[in-house]
């Protein structure tokens, strides 16, 4: 797997490479290697973040060493005849020392070597196993949706992610896929999304930042799936038909799905709230659906994001989106002025993240079980929360890019419960594949 991560570099340092024999280049990208590996497990840092500190030259081979056995550590060490001892490397976490062990797992050391040795004539990638994923992790899909819906998921969560972009809705996927084709050097397939109404699909990862049209604002890097999070979020009764009762692939619509022309779902362009905004990519599309009108807030509790946020919403021309950070579990204290304001909150939760595996594959080395007890607490408290910002009448949708049922279906149900003011619109599974894996649903207050 590529870093997600695309970086259009214009440094002029010299190459780390530059008068060194075959040998010690070799060296030194092994040497990287170790240090690339032990990183992931000394600190939070995803994959992407670390390969972006490597020298320009060194980040692609890296890429193409770390990611399969990140994905795929059993079947990709076999398919270049390297043995893996049973039950390595998910049983090296013992004693408590579950980072120190598999940073020093020499197993992956092996397969790199060889990984590297072969990067000039590739063979195909192995096929993933379930011996590629944790035992608690297969334990809960094979219980949660069955034997033959967690094969089919293992096989797609060991490969890697295509890159999705999100078409401004004024200059279309259609305009956008012919302006990056045209004279373009990019050196994977570039086709029209076949589920998200403004999507394109790369075949791969390449720089598309450098393009005229990402400076004008034509195009944000954001997952097919995540962009139909957010308009089903707009519009839920539209939308609900991308969903399924179970996780897994999602098939191409018999026709596809069109964005309404008007705001005839609201008597005026909605006030709309992004209560965990992140990075923004949510708050970004709902604010282009809304074709700059309305109000967006984007909530989150990193002062940086927001920031970022409000860099990317200029250059995209959208001046309808305002930010507010909030301090982790005292968010009421800010939001007493929003009470029942909002025609639209989307509640998008911190989560296991197994629905984005392919793209942050680390996750499930590093992820400690017993924060996955405290998840649908966390969920529970924010739905809540932020479920008294909804106005009368209006849409509250929760999403999340996992697929335990303890985060998702019981979350959902315990919050009706407890909730006798909303009521269910529609719920269900996105993907993973061709997409990310994602699971949304939506409410609406009584009134």
């Amino acid at each position: 797997m590529s870093p997600k991560i695309i970086i259009n570099s214009r440094s002029s340092k010299r190459s780390p490479f530059q008068g060194q024999n075959t040998l010690n280049k070799k060296q030194m990208i092994m040497k990287a290697f170790d240090e690339l590996w032990a990183g992931l497990f000394s600190s939070p840092v995803h994959l992407d973040s670390l390969l972006s500190k490597q020298a320009k030259p060194m980040k692609s081979s890296l890429a193409r060493m770390v990611s399969p056995i990140l994905l795929r550590p059993v079947s990709e060490s076999e398919s270049y005849g390297v043995g893996v001892a049973p039950g390595e490397p998910w049983n090296l976490a013992t004693g408590g020392k579950q980072a120190e062990d598999l940073a020093q797992w020499r197993t992956a050391r092996l397969v790199a070597d060889k990984v590297y040795d072969s990067l000039s004539n590739p063979p195909e990638s192995a096929a993933p196993t379930s011996d590629d994923f944790p035992p608690y992790m297969v334990a809960e899909i094979e219980r949660d949706h069955g034997a033959e819906v967690a094969k089919q998921l293992f096989r797609t969560l060991g490969r890697e992610a295509p890159l999705g972009l999100r078409a401004s809705r004024k200059w279309g996927p259609e305009k956008l896929v012919k302006e990056l084709k045209k004279g373009s050097d990019i050196p994977v397939s570039i086709d029209v999304s076949d589920i998200a109404p403004l999507g394109v699909r790369l075949g791969g990862y390449a720089q598309v930042f450098s393009s005229p049209a990402f400076e004008e604002g034509a195009f944000e890097i954001q997952d097919e799936g995540s962009q139909i999070m957010a308009l089903f979020a707009l519009w839920p009764e539209v939308f609900k038909v991308y969903l399924q009762d179970k996780p897994g692939a999602r098939k191409p619509l018999k026709k596809s799905v069109e964005l309404p022309a008007d705001f005839s779902a609201w008597k005026t362009p909605p006030t709309v709230i992004d209560a965990c905004a992140g990075a923004g990519g949510k708050s970004l599309a709902i604010a282009d659906a809304l074709k700059g009108k309305g109000r967006v807030y984007a909530y989150d509790t990193s002062d940086k994001k927001l920031q970022a946020l409000m860099r990317r919403g200029t250059r995209a021309g959208l001046n309808n989106i305002q930010t507010l950070m909030l301090e982790n579990e005292k968010e009421s204290e800010k939001l007493t002025k929003f009470l029942a304001s909002a025609q639209v909150v989307l509640v998008d939760a911190p989560c296991s993240g197994w629905g984005v595996l392919r793209r942050n594959p680390d996750i499930k080395w590093r992820q400690d079980p017993s924060v996955l007890t405290r998840m649908p607490q966390i969920q529970g408290r924010l739905l809540s929360t932020y479920s008294s910002l909804v106005a009368p009448g209006g849409t509250l949708v929760y999403g999340l890019c996992t697929f335990r049922k303890a985060e998702t279906t019981e979350v959902v149900e315990a919050f009706l419960k407890k909730h006798p003011e909303f009521s269910s619109i529609a719920g269900g599974y996105l993907g993973p594949g061709p997409c990310d894996g994602f699971y949304m649903h939506a409410f609406r207050k009584k009134g």
